[in-house]
């Protein structure tokens, strides 16, 4: 890649506050590739300390890590002077912003800066994306919108996002849809044998944070109505944001976490994934189930509608009806099952496949790029190749390579 007359190698900076769950499994996803297509010495990565193991240990470019005790004054310090720090380091083409609080801080943080790199953002979830518009919802559309204006391209995960935004009064121009998607399994699924025993209890699998946003708290109270014997539910996960205790009926068991490269082992001893989720935004979970060919029984709200056909590869719940869990059960007792995990399998290989993804971002980020070589910065990034390899080999206090 060139930008005016200089040729050079593009660098990206990609920073989360969190990376437990859906941004470690997003970032496993588009960072191989970007080491494998800039080298590894072009691809940073700041996340918290107590984080790092969140990362696969075959992610071999830098981390840089700042200590985040939870969402506080001093962690919030502490990620802005870290963010500063990084970019003032690696001199990025590219910050790369992932989920709410990193992007807020990180775009107020760059608009400070003399040289500005170019910012892309990702909500991942977006804050205001609620059933019920409240006083919180409202300010958060409010503080996104007007930091839209600090961001060169923010990145929708789904076609849900649009109209979410749009009804938000936020301006679209900046906007760009980059369906996430995974790498297919090295051996996908056969197909399900046939159901031979519609008596048998339904077996659910349940896998996520254990917070109010994942409806875990709905999942349990429906799941406690049932006829004995009618399911069975097991849990991988754990509580994150929410401090109150939830009660886990004797029945139910609870794994907790597992790595996700066992996720697809998994998934072949369940008739599906429950995902009764308030709001979400494009799960990666949900595409991990549907190419292992596992149905989900998932809430109707966020991106779910936008890929999951009642009844054909899944289920759709109303969550704000007492007894959803009882009525999706009815469906997927008497839908054809193994026809219902073939069109889940069919909607991955269709709508979720990782190589479009990481085409599309890097596309977005040499558009970015070559904007950039036409305004007032091309004489600071025609000079960067010698600056860049004399930071090679050298590693801040906090950063590590894998």
């Amino acid at each position: 890649m060139s930008v005016g007359n200089a040729a050079f190698v593009m660098r990206i900076l990609h920073v989360c506050e969190s990376l437990i769950g859906g941004p470690a499994s997003y970032l496993e996803e588009i960072l191989p590739y970007q080491i494998q297509k800039f080298g590894a010495d072009k691809v940073a990565l700041l996340a918290p300390a107590n984080h790092r193991e969140s990362i696969a240990a075959s992610i071999n470019c830098f981390v840089g890590t700042y200590e985040r005790t939870g969402r506080n004054f001093r962690s919030i310090l502490a990620l802005a002077l870290a963010i500063r720090k990084s970019i003032k380091r690696h001199d990025p083409d590219i910050v790369h912003l992932h989920s709410s609080l990193a992007g807020a801080i990180g775009r107020v943080i760059v608009r400070g800066m003399l040289r500005r790199p170019r910012v892309v953002y990702c909500a991942h979830c977006w804050a205001f994306d609620r059933p019920r518009s409240t006083a919180f919802t409202q300010f958060c559309a409010l503080v996104e919108r007007n930091l839209s204006r600090l961001t060169d391209a923010i990145v929708n995960i789904s076609s849900h996002e649009e109209p979410l935004l749009r009804k938000a009064g936020f301006s679209l121009n900046n906007a760009k849809l980059i369906v996430s998607g995974i790498k297919d399994l090295a051996s996908p699924p056969d197909a399900r044998p046939p159901v031979t025993d519609h008596r048998a209890p339904l077996r659910l699998l349940f896998v996520g944070r254990l917070d109010s946003q994942k409806g875990i708290d709905l999942l349990l109270r429906d799941f406690a109505l049932l006829k004995p014997g009618r399911a069975t539910l097991r849990i991988v996960g754990a509580k994150i944001v929410d401090k109150g205790d939830l009660i886990i009926p004797p029945e139910v068991e609870l794994l907790g976490w597992v790595p996700r490269d066992t996720l697809p082992a998994l998934f072949g001893n369940f008739d599906a994934l429950v995902m009764p989720s308030r709001w979400e935004g494009m799960p990666l979970l949900a595409i991990e189930a549907l190419r292992s060919g596992l149905p989900l029984v998932c809430s109707n709200h966020g991106a779910f509608p936008y890929f999951i056909k009642d009844g054909v590869n899944g289920v759709l719940m109303d969550i704000n009806t007492s007894g959803f869990l009882d009525s999706a059960l009815t469906i997927l007792e008497n839908t054809d099952r193994p026809a219902m995990s073939a069109a889940a399998r069919a909607t991955y290989v269709a709508m979720f496949r990782q190589e479009q993804m990481n085409r599309d971002l890097i596309g977005l980020y040499d558009s970015l790029v070559q904007t950039t070589s036409q305004s007032k910065r091309a004489p600071t990034l025609q000079s960067r190749p010698m600056k860049a390899e004399r930071m090679i080999g050298h590693r801040a206090v906090g950063e590590s390579r894998q």
